[in-house]
């Protein structure tokens, strides 16, 4: 019998179209160092492919500025990072904005690995 809502993939577009590199990973394997990371210069982008509907969690980070988001799609999205690390932290009861299926769920900061000097 056929499935009322098929899964399918969909294309998240990452953006940095800000002055600084930026990092993004997992978030499961942040402050790991076996996981993978993603450096994206200025300008540079990157393309997931997610699966239609699941969630995805991701921590962007800019020096020691650090964003945790959720990422669900129902269609191909562009995401730029600029945004991510301008926005307040989204209430649980908020749906991510339509306009790119992606909600902040935690600011902070940290110094740990940090190679830059924000003085």
């Amino acid at each position: 019998m056929p499935s009322l809502c098929d899964n399918y993939d969909v294309l998240l577009e990452f953006t940095n179209d800000t002055q600084e590199s930026i990092t993004i990973q997992l978030l499961r394997d942040y402050g790991r160092s076996s996981g993978s990371v993603v450096l994206l210069n200025a300008s540079d982008s990157v393309t997931l492919v997610l699966e239609s509907g699941s969630s995805y969690r991701y921590v962007v980070k800019m020096r020691t500025r650090v964003v945790s988001i959720t990422a669900r799609a129902w269609r191909n999205m562009q995401c730029r990072l600029s945004h991510v690390l301008s926005s307040s932290v989204s209430t649980p009861s908020e749906n991510p904005p339509p306009d790119n299926g992606v909600r902040v769920d935690g600011l902070f900061r940290d110094f740990r690995t940090s190679v830059w000097n924000e003085s």
